[in-house]
């Protein structure tokens, strides 16, 4: 994953279309039910959200021109 959530092929090249946010993006907590924290899954999918939302937009924008 880059800086804009988009997934990315195992040579580093971004995957068009595909994003990635929350639990399915990254684990900030630590691993196992031992490292969770109550609601800390919520900052990353926000985030990372906004992040591919930014991104999406800004393509879909320069695209359509």
């Amino acid at each position: 994953m880059d800086a804009h959530a988009r997934l990315l092929t195992a040579d580093g090249m971004p995957i068009p279309g595909l994003y990635a946010s929350g639990g399915a993006a990254i684990g900030i907590s630590g691993h196992g039910a031992g490292g969770y924290l109550a609601g800390n899954g919520l900052l990353p999918a926000l985030g990372l959200a906004f992040l591919a939302a930014e991104d999406a937009s800004q393509r879909f924008a320069e695209r359509n021109k």
